[in-house]
């Protein structure tokens, strides 16, 4: 017998026995969905081969919320195969609490086929069906999706370093999914689906909600990914081992200078007179640098951008408010003195001198320059925000004056088409990078800190996205081929033990996807030299 030590306590368990015997005696059995032993993340199939620690993971973890995710996609993939051969499911990216596929097909596809969908949906998790596990070599795994025509899976699989990897199988579908699955289909007893823009949005909990904007920045990359002959990560390896490096890296900064060129002329030429442009977007989107490169093409067209911070209209440390374990809550809006920021810009657009606050950070004071600033004729002001877009902290400015933007890093590129890249992921890692770099923090420390980090943008950045006048993607397709080299090593570092070692492998790994790119073909005006390093910002 094999002694477990978990949170309850010791366990005996036969070797060789599935962990699914073990779950089963378990009170709260249907909220565990996989374990972690000694460090590594497991399927509840997994037939236990030695002793040691054992943690369960739960549904409400993250863990446990990715997983549901996967597996309910898997099931409408195997839905819609069962309902019509001809159709293509293409996971592409998130919206509105859930994702959105495009459906490739030979026939027309309507409303009707994802209420026939969700019906075979709802059969299949009524029938219990099991989702099978094969784990064979790579090399086999790949040769067997190029011989089904999966060259797409095929391509992704042969640049994989693990020798092994696992081929998944739900009512005669199968598939190759990064993570593990649940074991049945009895788990998912809570999912949303619709039909939208000849697609299909799927949610393991959330209401659909229209996001128009969103959806069309998206949308917009993943048909300049198609045009360009990358959409997945096989393409872009395919190029960079093919020495097409500079060729990507131009590619993609010039998309982004296009970017920047045509807002500037939106901003400088939109028929009421633009005074104040908001920036706002989550943690590692690339604001510093977008905002320094949006203020040289405004330049450009005759404009003088005068940069604010929000964050220097802080409350003193005393006045901000706490969180329930008596933690300081910088990103509140109630952490900002918005009626000192509105009277400031304000009386800044109304061509008053104005002497502005500078937050003393190190002491949690506010303090003040010693001169005042008075806006000429052609002075735009930059200021940048967690809070920029939330309604309340323009709600007394002039509104033909101001201009909202938000960046984020929009990822179109995937591992392929069943498996998506968060735009989190992209960046975490950028983040992890940065921290490292310039805040001399380890890559377990601030995997501890994202999710309070995301927590905040869920609360005070993403509920009023759409309020943006524009959005800006900061995303380059070639950037993780970059930033794997410099965050690996990082990754590998956290021990085992660490509650940041499961997102740490998982990350690692996702990372190992992709071929090497060369970091000195990265210009130092490139939004990713603010993570890597040599920005020429950083002068």
């Amino acid at each position: 017998m094999l002694k477990m030590q978990t949170a309850q306590g010791e366990l005996l368990i036969e070797k060789g026995k599935s962990i699914y015997e073990l779950v089963e005696k378990q009170a709260d059995k249907e909220h565990i969905y996989a374990v972690i032993i000694n460090g590594k993340l497991h399927d509840l199939r997994y037939c236990v081969q030695e002793g040691g620690s054992l943690r369960f993971v739960y549904a409400k973890s993250e863990t446990g919320r990715l997983i549901y995710e996967r597996t309910l996609l898997f099931l409408l993939i195997a839905a819609a195969h069962e309902y019509r051969r001809d159709l293509h499911i293409i996971a592409q990216h998130s919206l509105s609490e859930g994702v959105y596929c495009d459906v490739r097909c030979t026939n027309t596809f309507t409303p009707l086929d994802v209420v026939e969908i969700e019906k075979k949906m709802k059969a299949i998790i009524a029938r219990k069906e099991s989702i099978y596990r094969k784990v064979v070599s790579t090399k086999e795994a790949a040769a067997y999706f190029e011989a089904k025509g999966m060259l797409y899976k095929a391509d992704m699989l042969a640049q994989r370093k693990s020798k092994k990897s696992s081929i998944y199988t739900l009512c005669g579908v199968d598939d190759y999914f990064y993570g593990i699955m649940l074991p049945d289909t009895s788990y998912l007893k809570e999912f949303s689906i619709c039909f939208y823009k000849q697609g299909i949005w799927l949610s393991a909990q959330g209401q659909f909600t229209a996001q128009t904007k969103l959806f069309q920045v998206f949308q917009e990359y993943e048909a300049w990914g198609r045009l360009v002959g990358i959409s997945n990560v096989a393409q872009l390896n395919k190029r960079i081992l093919n020495g097409d490096m500079n060729d990507l890296v131009l590619m993609s900064e010039t998309m982004v200078e296009k970017k920047l060129a045509q807002l500037a002329d939106q901003i400088v030429h939109r028929a009421a007179p633009v005074r104040c442009v908001l920036i706002a977007g989550p943690s590692s989107a690339g604001k510093t640098t977008f905002s320094k490169r949006l203020s040289i093409h405004l330049q450009l067209l005759g404009k003088q951008p005068v940069a604010i911070s929000m964050d220097d209209f802080y409350v003193n440390r005393t006045d901000t408010p706490k969180n329930a374990d008596g933690s300081y809550n910088f990103e509140a809006l109630e952490a900002v003195d918005l009626i000192l920021f509105q009277h400031s810009i304000n009386a800044l657009l109304k061509g008053e001198e104005v002497v502005l606050p500078r937050y003393d950070f190190q002491k949690g004071v506010r303090t003040w320059h010693t001169k005042g600033i008075r806006l000429k004729r052609d002075d735009i002001l930059i200021i940048e925000g967690i809070h920029g877009l939330n309604p309340k902290t323009s709600e007394h400015l002039p509104p033909t004056a101001i201009f909202k933007i938000y960046i984020n890093a929009f990822t179109h590129l995937n591992l392929d088409d069943h498996n998506r890249i968060p735009t989190s992921d992209y960046r975490l890692i950028r983040r992890i990078a940065r921290d490292y770099q310039f805040r001399g923090w380890s890559a377990e420390e601030t995997i501890a800190s994202w999710k309070s980090v995301r927590d905040g943008e869920d609360t005070y950045i993403y509920p009023y996205q759409e309020e943006a006048d524009v959005f800006f993607n900061s995303s380059m397709i070639y950037e993780l081929s970059i930033l794997k080299k410099l965050v690996i090593p990082l990754l590998e570092a956290i021990p085992k033990e660490s509650a940041a070692y499961l997102e740490a492998n998982r990350l690692s790994k996702l990372l190992e996807y992709f071929a090497d790119g060369d970091e000195a073909a990265i210009p130092r005006h490139s939004i990713l030299a603010e993570f890597i390093g040599n920005s020429i910002f950083d002068l």
